[in-house]
């Protein structure tokens, strides 16, 4: 009596597995990490089922070796890709910007959004988006092996920020200004990704002196704002969660001498990120104003941060036992325990790059108090952009 898995069987459960892997998440695989727990069977119509337990016995610890040995070259750790998360962090930690805007009166009140993403190779983006969509399940070790040795990270901010005008009670051309973001996609009802959840929130505090006056010029059609320095402390904490349900219907089984069972296989990946960065910016900041509304701002500086990110792993898979044993009962048989997968949870730990060196530009609009802004940032050691908008009153 032989017990074997079809070829099409073992690509689509290697295809569920590389999904876990597509996140770059999994470390340093050794064979007790994965673990398969093979079917067993009894007879309700006193056919003997000893081979046959035998037989399925060695054909699911055939496809625990196949696994490993698909999955072994992965290196022992990818820390590079909690450092890109950590990084991401410090880069959308200026949301609600006012560094363009310094010189008014009283008073500054903004708010805004601001997203970040780290990505040194570009190219990473079309090998995903390849290796997703081959239906075949053959995923070559070169794609795996740069998607996890990527320092890839995102991070997005809901930010509000006030600011004030210390001139009258404290030092001439100091400004102070106050900070926090939040966002929860728990707000959103219909979230496009089953089984994802993204958390963030910051708190910070920033300090800009205004070491030249701004100068007016024409009769004001050309306001330059002079040159503004300045620094703070921001916190930020970042929680992502995906949890996606798994479903392959129709994976076949064949037992010699019997019809073929159909085995769907459900599971679920829990894919998790925690990141918490402390961020100190250094920034040199000047800003033109162009016939009363046009604002066009530039500067350059350097993020220093400090922190960690961590991520974990872990999945399982197994089968449909009402449907298997709809199909066992036409050969006289029972499925006594199902089979499954388990992938033992993983993880790891980095910090974000002390220095980011970066350079700011912003393009906006203002329309006497009001102001509409588009901040971009590019950090020039890490290839990590950062892009805003934001909405303010100045008085």
């Amino acid at each position: 009596m032989r017990f074997f898995i079809s070829d099409l069987a073992s690509k689509r459960l290697l295809l569920s597995v590389f999904l876990l892997f597509l996140a770059g998440m999994l470390f340093g695989i050794d064979k007790e990490d994965i673990k398969v727990t093979a079917p067993t069977f009894k007879s309700n119509s006193g056919i003997n089922v000893t081979e046959l337990n035998n037989a399925a016995a060695d054909a699911f610890n055939d496809l625990q070796n196949t696994l490993y040995e698909k999955l072994n070259f992965l290196p022992d750790n990818f820390n590079k890709l909690a450092g890109g998360f950590a990084n991401a962090s410090v880069f959308s930690s200026d949301g609600a910007s006012q560094r363009g805007y310094e010189g008014y009166n009283a008073f500054c009140f903004t708010f805004g959004f601001m997203g970040a993403i780290q990505l040194p190779q570009f190219y990473i983006l079309k090998n995903i988006i390849n290796t997703i969509n081959n239906s075949e399940g053959e995923i070559g070790p070169d794609v795996l092996k740069d998607i996890v040795n990527t320092p890839f990270g995102l991070d997005a901010q809901i930010s509000a920020q006030f600011g004030i005008n210390t001139s009258k009670f404290l030092l001439k051309g100091l400004y102070l200004g106050f900070m926090f973001s939040k966002l929860d996609t728990n707000w959103i009802k219909a979230i496009p990704v089953s089984g994802f959840s993204f958390k963030t929130m910051s708190v910070g505090v920033n300090v800009n002196y205004q070491l030249i006056k701004q100068m007016r010029l024409l009769g004001s059609l050309l306001v330059w704002r002079g040159l503004n320095l300045g620094t703070g402390f921001i916190w930020q904490n970042t929680i992502l969660n995906i949890t996606p349900a798994l479903s392959i219907d129709d994976v076949p089984i064949r037992i010699h001498g019997f019809d073929d069972i159909s085995m769907p296989v459900n599971g679920d990946i829990r894919l998790g990120f925690g990141t918490n960065t402390y961020i100190i910016p250094v920034e040199a900041m000047t800003s033109i104003r162009i016939a009363w509304f046009l604002n066009l701002a530039f500067g350059a500086g350097v993020d220093v941060a400090f922190g960690s990110s961590r991520v974990v792993a872990s999945g399982s898979f197994n089968v449909d036992e009402d449907k298997v044993n709809k199909d066992l009962q036409n050969n006289g048989l029972v499925m006594e325990t199902a089979p499954s997968l388990v992938l033992s949870p993983q993880g790891g730990k980095s910090g974000p790059s002390i220095f980011n060196t970066k350079l700011m530009f912003a393009a906006g609009f203002n329309f006497g108090p009001i102001i509409i802004d588009i901040p971009v940032t590019y950090y020039l050691l890490s290839n990590g952009w950062s892009l805003g908008l934001t909405f303010g009153v100045t008085l």
